[in-house]
C-alpha cells in the first residue's frame, strides 16, 4: 500500500478513499491531468490487496473505492465481486481509458457506480465522489407480503445490450422485495442474469438486433429462476475450457460460465444450447415453494 497525500484540507476528518492501480504510469496521467483530486488516497497495486487491508482494518464506514485502469476489460470482475459483499459500503467509481459496451454492463452490474472516461482534464474527481452516493428508496417494505405471493415476469427483447441494465435493475428490486439476502439481490444473481443475457445477446444471436431474447422469470420469496432462449445456432457448454486450469487462468473466455455456475444452484443449457435455465433458492427460506 502506498498514499497520496493532496493539499491540505481543513480539521474536518475526511472520508476514505482508496485507488486499485495496476498500471502506475496511467495513473500519473490521471493525477497529473483530473483536476481537484482527493487530499488523501490510499493506493493499492490489485483488488485482492485491498480486499486483505480492509480485513484487518478497524470499522469501516462509507468509503470510496477508484478503480484506476487503462481499459475496463482489465478489471478483476470475480474480486470485485468479493470486495463488494465483504464491504458494501464501499462506492467505487471507474476512471479508464477504453470500455466497450459489454464491458460497462458488466462493472456496473457488480457493483460501479459511476464509469469515468476522457477527456480527464474536464474531470473533477472530489465532485465526482460527492455526488455519486446512492440514493435510498423511501419507500417501506412490509415484512410479511411477499411472502404471501409469486411474480411471473417475461420479455422480448432485441439482441441490444442496452436492455441488460434495465432487466438486472427490475431483477434486484424484486429480489430485495421478496427477502432474498442483500449479497444476493444487489450482486450475484444480476451478476449471474448479467452474464446469462449478454451471452444471449452477444454469442447466441451474434448482436443481430432483428433477432430476439427471450427472457421468463419466477420469483417467490423462496427461489429465483430464469430461462433465457435466443435464436442462435446452438451452444456446445463442453467446448468451454475451465478457467482455472492451465493456461485457462490467463484467457477471458470461460470466467461467465464459471461465475454464473458459482453463484447459481441450478445451472442446465437445454435445446442444444439456445436455452439458460438457473436457479436460486433463498438461503434465509427453509423448503422450497
Amino acid at each position: 500500500m502506498s498514499v497520496d497525500r493532496g493539499p491540505k484540507t481543513s480539521g474536518k476528518r475526511e472520508t476514505p478513499v482508496f485507488a486499485v492501480v495496476t498500471d502506475p504510469s496511467f495513473y500519473q496521467r490521471i493525477r497529473s491531468d483530473c483536476s481537484n483530486l482527493p487530499g488523501h488516497i490510499e493506493k493499492f497495486p490489485t483488488i485482492a490487496k485491498l480486499t486483505d487491508h480492509l480485513s484487518v482494518r478497524d470499522k469501516l464506514g462509507l468509503a470510496f473505492l477508484l478503480l484506476v485502469e487503462q481499459h475496463g476489460k482489465n478489471i478483476d470482475v470475480a474480486s470485485l465481486r468479493r470486495l463488494r459483499l465483504d464491504h458494501p459500503q464501499l462506492v467505487n467509481l471507474a476512471i479508464l481509458e477504453t470500455c466497450e459496451q459489454q464491458c460497462e454492463l458488466r462493472l456496473q452490474s457488480v457493483g460501479v457506480s459511476a464509469i469515468l472516461l476522457p477527456p480527464f482534464d474536464e474531470l473533477d474527481i472530489s465532485h465526482e465522489i460527492a455526488t455519486v452516493t446512492p440514493n435510498l428508496p423511501s419507500f417501506k417494505r412490509h415484512p410479511d407480503l411477499m411472502n404471501r405471493g409469486q411474480a411471473r415476469l417475461d420479455f422480448l427483447i432485441p439482441s441490444d445490450l442496452s436492455y441488460v441494465l434495465g432487466l438486472n435493475y427490475e431483477i434486484s428490486l424484486l429480489l430485495k422485495e421478496f427477502g432474498f439476502p442483500q449479497q444476493d439481490a444487489r450482486i450475484n444473481i444480476p451478476l449471474a442474469c448479467d452474464e446469462a443475457i449478454t451471452n444471449a445477446i452477444v454469442h447466441g444471436n451474434k448482436s443481430n438486433v432483428d433477432k430476439k431474447v427471450n427472457i421468463q422469470i419466477y420469483l417467490s420469496h423462496s427461489r429465483f429462476r430464469i430461462r433465457v432462449r435466443d435464436q442462435g445456432a446452438g451452444f456446445d457448454l463442453s467446448s468451454v475450457a475451465d478457467p482455472r486450469e492451465g493456461d485457462n487462468v490467463h484467457r477471458p473466455s470461460g470466467r461467465g460460465i464459471y461465475l454464473m455456475r458459482n453463484i447459481m444452484d441450478e445451472f442446465e443449457y437445454k435445446e442444444d444450447g439456445k436455452v439458460l435455465e438457473m436457479e436460486k433458492r433463498n438461503p434465509l427460506v427453509n423448503g422450497a415453494a
